[in-house]
């Protein structure tokens, strides 16, 4: 899977409306209650000259939203993520980013699913200014990733036009009413598993 990430100016006002969309649609596991829930999501990046912008949408309406804040736990409630490995010419560390529907993350960095480690940034909502909504229709999630930021993960990354990065955009909710696990990138294993870089696809930056 590719995904092409467009240069947008500093001015970030509407770059959603010329950002390319896809789609988080690949849904490889049946439902724990035998019920197989598979929302619409959409996923649109950009990046400016010293930022990420990524914006996910669902068209899940039952929601669950019980964690606040930092907490590892925010997978169990409705929640959209993103894996990022933003150099893998120099690292087979990744991030993740899994927010739920009133802006709880999980946020951390490592190179497998038993080899994490949590970035404590109490002003997060602030660092990424996310930004999220819900309405009849579903809900959304939008928020900004500083190249700083990514720095301090990855020191050797150079961002320039063509640099090649990983990652996967996923939907779940392990404790909905209506438990679901979707992919961008297609995962290849008899379980669900998000942790398995193996299967990122990639990010091009234009």
């Amino acid at each position: 899977m590719d995904y092409r990430i467009i240069k947008i100016k500093n001015d970030q006002t509407n770059w959603r409306k010329s950002a390319n969309t896809t789609n988080v649609d690949i849904f490889p596991w049946p439902a724990v209650n035998g019920e197989d829930f598979c929302p619409v999501t959409t996923v649109k990046m950009a990046a400016c000259d010293d930022s990420l912008f990524v914006f996910m949408e669902t068209g899940e309406t039952e929601i669950r939203a019980e964690a606040r804040g930092l907490c590892r736990q925010v997978y169990t409630d409705s929640c959209m993520e993103f894996f990022l490995s933003a150099d893998p010419a120099n690292s087979n560390q990744y991030i993740n980013w899994e927010f739920n529907p009133v802006g709880a993350l999980c946020l951390a960095v490592g190179t497998h699913r038993y080899d994490r480690h949590e970035i404590q940034i109490d002003t997060y909502m602030d660092l990424f200014q996310v930004k999220t909504n819900i309405n009849n229709n579903g809900w959304s999630i939008e928020y900004r990733i500083p190249f700083t930021f990514l720095r301090s993960c990855f020191p050797l990354l150079k961002i320039k036009p063509g640099h090649i990065m990983r990652g996967n955009f996923y939907k779940c909710g392990d404790k909905t009413a209506r438990p679901h696990y979707g992919c961008w990138s297609p995962i290849d294993l008899p379980y669900p598993d998000f942790h398995c870089p193996t299967f990122f696809g990639t990010l091009i930056l234009e």
